[in-house]
């Protein structure tokens, strides 16, 4: 359903959930060209926050409002739909004919040379586009969609009241058919193990109890790019950016940590 009346959103969401899911080398190049990634920064996270009316020309393109698109999003539609063989430039390799350019309506010849036909109807590429669209819309990308899970292949899905989702402080107990992300804009898990249950982001003044009897933390933090830091009560990664948290340990709570609270 979500490429049969795809929307925006939806297609976003498709790109967050296969971003884990196809790593080729060849699909790294296609989503780096679209969501031109920097080297430094969490690539899923870009990918969450990425501004959802830049999918709208991907929209017009499946629904048919538009005959042509940006190689960019051509090829982010033959990674969604799983298409093979992509990028264009492999599907130009595997035959020995002429194909049209999906954007530029400019057929290549064997000799490499270009043959403009700018109202012809889009042939071979344009044409098993449109046809795995139709068919990834009825059967592939609702079923994994519907179906977000990260288990390995095989494993038993996880019942539906197995899922939680950050909100404000706490993870809550959610229904995992909700979606990727909750209505508080964070990702919804499966927490199976229960081991994200104790997880609270808490407020701490010196008198706060940080360590057991014998010294192990019962507080972790995370720093934020503002230099302020951020207080948890159970290891792990932080539940909105991913990052890993750390112990807490005395020089912290010498430096950070309030004396009162107010």
């Amino acid at each position: 359903r979500y490429l049969a009346m795809p929307t925006p959103r939806q297609v976003k969401e498709a790109c967050v959930y296969l971003f884990e899911v196809r790593k080729s080398k060849n699909d790294q190049r296609t989503i780096n060209r679209f969501f031109q990634f920097n080297n430094d920064e969490n690539r899923l996270r870009k990918i969450q926050k990425f501004d959802t009316d830049k999918f709208r020309p991907i929209v017009n393109f499946l629904k048919g409002k538009v005959q042509k698109s940006s190689p960019e999003n051509v090829e982010l539609i033959s990674w969604l739909i799983d298409f093979y063989p992509r990028p264009y430039e492999e599907y130009v390799k595997c035959n020995n004919e002429f194909i049209e350019s999906p954007t530029l309506g400019t057929e290549l010849n064997n000799n490499g040379g270009t043959n403009k036909k700018e109202d012809e109807r889009p042939t071979n590429w344009r044409l098993i586009i449109t046809i795995s669209i139709t068919l990834a819309a009825c059967l592939i990308i609702p079923f994994a969609l519907k179906n977000m899970s990260f288990e390995s292949p095989g494993e038993p899905s996880p019942p539906l009241n197995d899922c939680v989702t950050w909100a404000d402080s706490l993870y809550i107990p959610i229904s995992c058919d909700t979606g990727p992300f909750s209505k508080y804009g964070t990702k919804v898990e499966h927490d199976k193990a229960n081991s994200l249950k104790n997880m609270r982001k808490v407020e701490v003044t010196a008198g706060y109890r940080f360590f057991t009897e014998d010294g192990k933390p019962l507080v972790w933090y995370y720093k934020t790019k503002e230099n302020q830091i951020e207080y948890f009560t159970a290891p792990g990664f932080h539940p909105t950016n991913g990052e890993t948290l750390k112990k807490i340990t005395p020089y912290i709570i010498d430096k950070y940590v309030p004396l009162y609270s107010n």
